[in-house]
């Protein structure tokens, strides 16, 4: 697993948006695609025709806003024939088309050259996006269309992501005992609204009981006090073998 993006919507320390790189022998998956994805694909010489699949957690821009340059390129430039398949929460073959139209009028109808399937998963229910299977949780965080957290399972391994949301109990369901679980931290103590903090996290981190601990998504003050932290942070090129 890479972090071809760790940052927050901002830019916060030169980091990348929200987007993981999942290789497994079967398959090639991104966990959300954020609008700098594209770049950060370039930089670490990932071929966007070796990615079979694009789970979101929820339809902000730094988490999906890259899915139209990568749709263009795969059709422009990198030639993509495989099918590529986007799952996440409903509304987003809308939001996709209306992003798609926003950034380049007249690109989201025709023949791309390849089968684009996208698939709208409901709360609570596991779905097989092919070789992985994805169940997404209802967290708190508006975004225009439901918010999840994500729990993958893929080659025997268990994936768990909040995405972006304050503190809910749903998270404790979608990572209770995952492989990993890579939680958003946006700050160290401070409590806002539809986030979660590195206080707050840590202190409910046993109930969800992860084999392994990464935070993401961290603000500029966040980003000061890594030194600080007991858990592994994510960096943009970070890889983790699970």
């Amino acid at each position: 697993m890479t972090f071809l993006g760790s940052g927050d919507a901002f830019g916060s320390g030169g980091r990348m948006n929200a987007c993981f790189l999942v290789e497994a022998d079967s398959t090639r998956f991104l966990i959300d695609c954020g609008a700098s994805t594209l770049i950060a694909m370039r930089r670490h010489d990932i071929d966007p025709n070796d990615i079979d699949s694009i789970l979101v957690s929820h339809l902000h821009g730094d988490h999906f806003g890259g899915i139209p340059f990568l749709v263009l390129d795969s059709q422009f430039v990198s030639d993509r024939t495989d099918p590529l398949t986007i799952a996440g929460p409903p509304g987003t073959a809308e939001r996709v088309e209306q992003a798609m139209e926003v950034f380049f009028p007249g690109s989201s109808g025709g023949d791309h050259g390849f089968e684009l399937e996208i698939v709208e998963m409901q709360p609570d229910t596991a779905h097989d996006i092919g070789e992985v299977r994805v169940t997404p949780y209802l967290v708190s965080h508006p975004s225009g269309a439901p918010p999840f957290a994500l729990r993958i399972e893929c080659a025997g391994r268990v994936i768990a992501y909040t995405g972006d949301t304050a503190w809910t109990d749903s998270l404790i369901e979608a990572g209770r005992g995952a492989d990993i679980l890579i939680a958003e931290a946006y700050f160290y103590d401070k409590a806002v609204g539809h986030h979660l903090d590195y206080g707050t996290l840590t202190a409910r981190i046993d109930d969800i009981a992860p084999k392994r601990f990464v935070i993401t998504h961290m603000s500029a003050e966040m980003l000061a006090r890594l030194d600080s932290l007991d858990c592994e942070f994510a960096e943009d090129g970070k890889t983790i073998e699970l």
